[in-house]
């Protein structure tokens, strides 16, 4: 590189250095680096005009490059340090239900489960509010197999438990257990903007949640931009080998294991497959996910295009241009879309062990798409993806009205669980064994000693779930020989029970009378 000095009122211009000129010793000069920092200034205006011309070009809204509000992503996320003032009354009844996870097809039988709900549905309702919003929340327990049931916000900041008194081990608080029958409420602000997990948080929590008692509740910022939304939660399924009365049920075992036998989006499988989330090509949309869990990491994914990705859907933490993005357990983000060609697009978890079980839906992207919704329910209809107002399952409208029978249907005949005949079944000494498992007993049958006392080694191998062994004359259940004390499990109790004269009864499980029952035989 040639350098000008001044000498005696001249400028002149050294030769250029060779290995011949240079002192012996001396390294060569960098002159490279020497003509890069020279250069770097306008290298560094160029980029800024092909910034501005870049803005311009899209600033028409042909692909999605900043945030919605248009305003720096630092700019547009926040939370709030004091409520608006607004509260929102939201109220949420716990029970248990049947609900079809795989819709009936050609060539497939349809799969119904046994979930234990919010308000009838897993997921529960879709709710939303707005940041700064008060929360009045009342739960509700009217839990038909006599389960303590609770709530937990993702959303809220609330004490799991209050600290309690000095000397005492009793726990209180928002998040702690509600009797069945009974019924708690509290308040707390909605402080961050985004959208959030809620779930009972009852112990075993993953017995909880895997059987369905989860939901999606968004808390809208006040500067995000009017757009067509969806709400979607991922979540899976572990129902055991065989059903039970027609609807299967939870597995413990297998959710201990972290192997589903179905991953949803909103609770029933490849439902979005029939019915695609339709929009206009080119529309500017968002979708809200939640991942439920309880166990598996769900990898958002939508083939044929990208995205942009807000972590727990709080505007501040935007990735532009995403392809994938993983949702934890327990954990929610929001994606912006804009696809301008008409056409089908999946959205999958990219987990692909996973895919197959249940796990894909559509985007339809048609110039004849409905218009976007001019609102969205504050409690919506989760299998709509939160864009219609929720309604309770016929089967369960009446606990969440308040009744107290919530039109559970009357206990079966034994026959209609029994698989071993009353012929074969005979008494084998004065301890009965029998075990409760997955909501069912291990027997359909059993027999005693007549006209002498006999025991009932009984197990309940549900934990968190409570089960007894009741005797009753009949199926209709209206006269009582024996009435075990209720047993939370995983334990064992042995009951006394006094001598019966000869004959053929019935016994059941109180809590879960529809599935839990057969034949006492006393000869």
């Amino acid at each position: 590189m040639q350098t000008k000095s001044r000498e005696n009122g001249r400028v002149t211009t050294p030769a250029p250095e060779t290995a011949s000129s240079r002192p012996p010793g001396e390294p060569p000069r960098d002159d490279w680096k020497e003509a890069f920092l020279m250069s770097l200034p306008r290298y560094l205006i160029a980029l800024a005009v092909i910034a501005l011309i870049a803005t311009a070009l899209y600033a028409n809204g042909t692909l999605r490059v900043q945030p919605a509000s248009g305003a720096p992503a630092a700019a547009t996320g926040y939370r709030v340090y004091k409520p608006t003032g607004h509260v929102v009354n939201i109220t949420l009844t716990t029970t248990e239900t049947d609900q079809t996870i795989v819709p009936a097809a050609p060539g497939v039988e349809p799969v119904v489960y046994h979930v234990w709900t919010f308000d009838g549905t897993a997921p529960g309702p879709v709710i939303r509010v707005h940041v700064g919003d008060t929360v009045k929340f009342t739960l509700r327990n009217a839990s038909t197999m006599g389960m303590q049931h609770s709530i937990d916000f993702h959303a809220a900041m609330t004490p799991w438990a209050n600290l309690p008194a000095a000397g005492s081990t009793t726990l209180s608080g928002n998040y702690q257990p509600v009797n069945p029958g009974e019924t708690k409420t509290f308040t707390w602000d909605a402080m961050f903007p985004g959208v959030f997990m809620y779930h009972c948080g009852v112990v075993p929590v993953l017995e909880h949640i895997s059987n369905g008692m989860y939901g999606a509740i968004v808390v809208e910022p006040n500067n995000l931009p009017k757009e067509r939304e969806f709400v979607l939660v991922n979540s899976e399924l572990y129902p055991t080998a065989k059903p039970v009365n027609g609807a299967y049920v939870g597995d413990y075992d297998k959710m201990l294991s972290g192997h589903p036998s179905y991953v949803l989006w909103n609770g029933v499988a490849d439902q979005y497959k029939a019915n695609p989330l339709a929009v206009r090509p080119n529309e500017k949309f968002r979708i809200w996910v939640v991942n439920a869990g309880p166990t598996l990491t769900s990898a958002f994914h939508v083939i044929g295009t990208m995205f942009n990705s807000y972590a727990d859907g709080n505007p501040s933490n935007v990735v532009y241009g995403d392809q994938t993005y993983n949702i934890a357990p327990g954990g929610a983000a929001m994606f912006e879309l804009q696809i301008p060609d008409p056409g089908l697009y999946p959205f999958v978890t990219h987990a692909f062990a996973y895919t197959a079980l249940g796990a894909v839906g559509l985007i339809k992207v048609d110039p004849n798409a409905p218009a976007p919704p001019a609102s969205y329910p504050m409690m919506g209809d989760p299998f709509s993806a939160g864009v219609k107002p929720f309604q309770p399952p016929t089967s369960v409208a009446a606990l969440i009205n308040g009744s107290s029978t919530g039109g559970m249907a009357p206990s079966p005949s034994p026959a209609g669980g029994s698989s071993t005949t009353t012929a074969s079944c005979a008494p084998h000494g004065s301890l009965i064994k029998v075990m409760a498992q997955n909501s069912a007993f291990n027997q359909s049958c059993l027999a005693a000693p007549a006209n002498t006392p006999f025991r009932i080694a009984f197990m309940n191998m549900d934990p968190g779930v409570p089960h007894n062994v009741a005797i009753y004359t009949d199926s209709t259940a209206s006269t009582v020989l024996f009435k075990g004390s209720l047993v939370v499990g995983s334990a064992t109790v042995t009951y006394k029970v006094p001598a019966l004269k000869p004959g053929t009864y019935f016994f059941r499980c109180d809590l879960h009378p529809t599935q839990m029952f057969g034949t006492f035989v006393v000869k």
